[in-house]
């Protein structure tokens, strides 16, 4: 394929049929894909018994070209975009996904607070990533930096277990 035919297709991709907002909105192109799929996935994927909830790096290089860059240094690729994620313990199939949007979240959508937010930022994600979980009875495995205890009792008040794997720091 030739550079110009590539760069042609490329003019016509889009992710969304929305306009953008009024405000300065670095993700607004995805953020209508990323809900459609969470939707799609809620609709038609019946997880397993046991879930892993944990981060995920989307490898990007340059921060000055890439909205929400991190540097996560334990990380086997630290650049990028953060997504925290949901998946399938049997089938390692992930079902909900969440980009972490830090600085570059617009102040319009940041003082919108949800319900599942007044715990602290920790316990909300849980509770919007498990939420296919709710009532189920199902197994949540998070690591260390999910595990606080108001967002377990939470979980355990929407039907939902967890279970936190803790590793023992050397100082």
């Amino acid at each position: 394929m030739t550079l110009r035919r590539f760069e042609h297709i490329l003019q016509s991709l889009a992710f969304t049929d929305k306009e953008p907002p009024t405000y300065l909105d670095k993700f607004w192109e995805i953020r209508q894909m990323v809900k459609m799929w969470n939707d799609n996935m809620k609709e038609v994927y019946i997880p397993s018994w046991v879930s892993c909830l944990d981060e995920s790096m989307s490898i990007w290089l340059n921060k000055w070209t890439c909205p929400g860059w991190v540097w996560c240094p334990r990380k086997p690729h630290p650049f990028g975009n953060e997504w925290h994620t949901i998946s399938d313990g049997l089938s390692n199939i992930m079902f909900t996904v969440e980009i972490v949007e830090g600085k570059d979240r617009p102040i319009e959508l940041r003082n919108k607070i949800s319900e599942k937010n007044k715990y602290g930022a920790t316990v909300g994600l849980l509770l919007r990533l498990t939420e296919v979980l709710y009532n189920t009875g199902k197994v949540v495995i998070l690591d260390s930096g999910f595990c606080v205890l108001q967002g377990l009792i939470e979980l355990r008040k929407v039907g939902v277990f967890a279970s936190a794997v803790i590793k023992k720091r050397k100082y």
